[in-house]
C-alpha cells in the first residue's frame, strides 16, 4: 500500500518571529494554511493511498486541538523530541508496513510536481529510496570566462544559465527502510548517504515544474502575493 507522511515538526527558525506564534506549516498562505495547500496538492494527485500521516512536535497541542477535527482523514503523530528531517520518520515506523511505498514531504514545500509520475519512476526502477528533484535554473549575474590551463582566453559566456538538480524535500521510501530506523537525531542527507554506503538502491527522479521553499522568508512573502 501507499502511505503519505508530511513532516511538520521543525521550529521554523528562519521565519521567526512569525513562528513564535504558530509552527511554519500552519502559517497562512493566500486563503489557506500552508498545510492545507500541501494536503490539497497531495489529495489531487489521483493516488490510491490508505493513510496521510502528519508528524508534528512544536506546539503540537495547539495544532492537534485546532486541526484534528477539521482534518479528520489525517493521522497526527506527535514527536516528543526533535530528531531531524529523517529522524522524524522514527515516529511513524509502526504505522507503515514492510512493503509499503511511503511518500515523505517536508511541510514547507509548495510545488506542482506530479507525485504519481515520481511514484511510477520509483516502482519501475525497483528503488528502495527515490529522491524527488527539480531542475533549478540559475542565471549568473556576470559574464563568465572560459580559461585554458595556462591562463589563455578561450571564450566568453554572457550571464549563462546553469541548470542544477536540487533537493525538493520530497522522497519515496520503502516501508522496511523506515521501520529499520533507530531513535536518533538524523538529517535526511546523512540518512540517505548512509543507506547508499550499505548498498541500498537509491534513485533520483528529476521533474519539471514549480517549486518554492516556504521556509525562506523572501520566498514565503512572495508566495503570499
Amino acid at each position: 500500500m501507499l502511505k503519505i507522511v508530511i513532516l511538520t515538526a521543525g521550529l521554523g527558525e528562519r521565519l521567526r518571529p512569525l513562528t513564535y506564534l504558530v509552527p511554519k506549516p500552519y502559517l497562512p498562505l493566500r486563503n489557506k494554511l500552508i498545510i492545507e495547500e500541501l494536503l490539497d496538492w497531495v489529495t489531487n494527485q489521483g493516488l490510491a493511498y490508505d493513510d496521510i500521516i502528519v508528524v508534528t512536535a512544536y506546539m503540537a497541542d495547539k495544532i492537534t486541538s485546532i486541526l484534528s477535527n477539521v482534518m479528520r482523514n489525517v493521522k497526527f503523530v506527535v514527536a516528543d523530541q526533535l530528531l531531524g528531517t529523517a529522524g522524524q520518520l522514527w515516529y511513524v515506523r509502526n504505522l507503515v508496513d514492510q512493503d509499503d511505498d511511503v511518500i515523505v514531504v517536508n511541510g514547507d514545500v509548495l510545488t506542482d510536481i506530479s507525485l504519481s509520475k515520481a511514484l511510477d519512476f520509483h516502482k519501475s526502477n525497483n528503488a528502495e529510496v527515490t529522491i524527488v528533484s527539480i531542475r533549478y535554473r540559475l542565471t549568473a549575474r556576470y559574464g563568465v570566462l572560459d580559461i585554458g590551463p595556462n591562463g589563455e582566453f578561450k571564450g566568453w559566456l554572457e550571464k549563462p544559465v546553469i541548470t542544477l538538480p536540487i533537493v525538493t524535500g520530497i522522497y519515496i521510501l520503502k516501508g522496511f527502510i523506515i521501520k529499520a530506523l533507530k531513535r536518533e537525531k538524523l538529517d535526511m542527507n546523512r540518512y540517505i548517504e548512509g543507506l547508499q554506503s550499505v548498498g541500498r538502491k537509491i534513485m533520483v527522479y528529476v521533474a519539471d515544474g514549480k517549486y518554492v521553499d516556504l521556509g525562506v522568508p523572501q520566498d514565503y512573502l512572495s508566495a503570499l502575493i
